[in-house]
């Protein structure tokens, strides 16, 4: 692909969204690292993203914010990066971005037009309905922003790194609990939105049988934000199942779920984790975000949706676990 030269020796980009959308950019950082080695590239992100960026080894500098501050506390923030780029993509729809974008001074600002944002940027790409109406995957949407600069390229992958300190920690915990070489099933059945998890009642059902087929090992992951959950979970008797949850770092936990045969999860954080470890992965969905945020790869991964109800059909999802390929 032929590479612009406007683009120059700092880079940023800019995503005002949590850990999932941070991991959803990893493939935008490997395009740049790979067209542009010896560039500076940074990352202009939010508070509630910035775990997620040690997975990603192409990003040079972090520069956070905290979007809840005041219209004068971000205005500050954005002076204060005055100079530092000379090119800034903003990933996300968001007036607030292309605002941080224009304060930066930087030569070269893209992202979608709309909304005021064409304003603040230089070079725009049209938002389009089938973006709007969330047909669009995620990781697409990121990749558009780039066709101003001349570098857009179709079918950037996510994926996600971890350190063997990491890989090490993960290792002793599954020895101290007796699943060393055992074969794991990653089960993350909740997160901080009631509306996206699963009922406590079917998560145990689908515990049992799992349990049932004696096949894998059944091991909750997920952050301290479903402890509650869990609490709740072992109020049902004669579940076998490791609580994992709230116990591993966020590299811990990639480098947990990259142990795992399969994947079961709602839409979370953890989801977007397996699917940049390539772990085959059942997402469950009770919305309408599954083509935008779901697995891509439809090869190697499914998708359940229950729109009108959260009653899935447990029996469904194991056929569908069934149904995934063996890990790679």
């Amino acid at each position: 692909m032929k590479k612009i030269n406007i683009v120059g020796k700092n880079i940023a980009v800019i995503i005002s969204g949590p850990l999932g959308d941070v991991i959803n950019t990893s493939g935008i950082f490997k395009h740049l690292r790979n067209l542009y080695p010896d560039a500076n590239i940074s990352i202009i992100a939010i508070n509630r993203g910035l775990a997620a960026v040690a997975g990603i080894p192409e990003i040079d500098n972090v520069y956070c914010y905290d979007k809840s501050k005041s219209f004068w506390e971000v205005t500050k923030f954005g002076l204060s990066l005055r100079g530092k780029f000379d090119t800034i993509i903003v990933l996300d729809n968001q007036l607030r971005g292309a605002y941080l974008a224009f304060l930066t001074g930087a030569k070269n600002r893209v992202g979608r037009g709309e909304q005021m944002r064409e304003l603040f940027l230089t070079g725009l790409i049209p938002y389009l309905d089938e973006e709007k109406n969330l047909q669009v995957h995620i990781t697409e949407h990121y990749a558009r922003c780039l066709k101003p600069l001349g570098i857009y390229e179709e079918g950037l992958e996510t994926y996600f790194n971890f350190n063997a300190e990491d890989e090490k920690n993960v290792s002793e915990l599954l020895k101290n609990n007796g699943l060393e070489n055992k074969k794991i099933i990653g089960f993350c059945p909740a997160c901080h939105s009631e509306q996206k998890s699963l009922m406590v009642s079917t998560s145990a059902a689908l515990i049992s049988k799992i349990n049932n087929e004696n096949k894998y090992k059944v091991v909750i992951i997920g952050g301290n934000d479903i402890r509650h959950y869990v609490d709740e979970l072992k109020e049902f008797p004669n579940l076998e199942y490791y609580d994992f949850a709230g116990k591993t770092k966020f590299l811990e936990t990639a480098a947990l779920i990259d142990k795992c045969e399969k994947f079961v999860t709602v839409d979370t954080c953890c989801m977007h984790l397996a699917l940049a470890r390539k772990v085959p992965t059942t997402a469950i969905f009770f919305s309408d975000l599954f083509t935008k945020w779901g697995p891509k790869d439809l090869r190697k991964n499914n998708i359940m949706v229950s729109l009108d109800t959260k009653n899935i059909d447990v029996d469904k999802v194991m056929e569908n676990i069934a149904a995934l390929p063996e890990k790679e």
